[in-house]
């Protein structure tokens, strides 16, 4: 069962977007800052990790390098930002797609297939 971390502030979107993984058979944990996402990355790395860009404590553009350090993970931002240049920025730093909230299930299962195919 592929494992999902969704790193956010907001606890409601972090619950809806945990249901919704789950019932596409994911397992999700929940970190609401970077220091939370950590812990749970030294507990057991994800294959997924769904990430906001602003954070209590940081940026989630600047984690992006440190989670990957950890293993191969599918990283999306997932921001409420509409911004063509952090887009950008955010792929080049390696994330796998920068989604706009609200993003449908749909488009972030695209993203995760997408990523699948290439394992």
């Amino acid at each position: 069962m592929p494992y999902a971390v969704l790193v956010d502030d907001n606890l409601e979107s972090s619950e809806t977007l945990s249901i919704l993984l789950e019932m596409e058979g994911y397992e999700t944990a929940m970190a609401a800052s970077l220091k939370d996402a950590r812990a749970r990355i030294a507990e057991r790395v994800p294959d997924v990790m769904v990430l906001d860009r602003t954070l209590p404590d940081g940026h989630g553009m600047d984690f992006i390098a440190e989670a990957l350090s950890h293993g191969p993970i599918t990283i999306v931002l997932l921001t409420g930002l509409s911004d063509p240049a952090d887009a950008k920025e955010a792929l080049r730093r390696g994330a796998a797609a920068y989604l706009v909230k609200p993003a449908t299930i749909d488009e972030l299962k695209a993203v995760l297939d997408k990523a699948a195919q290439k394992v």
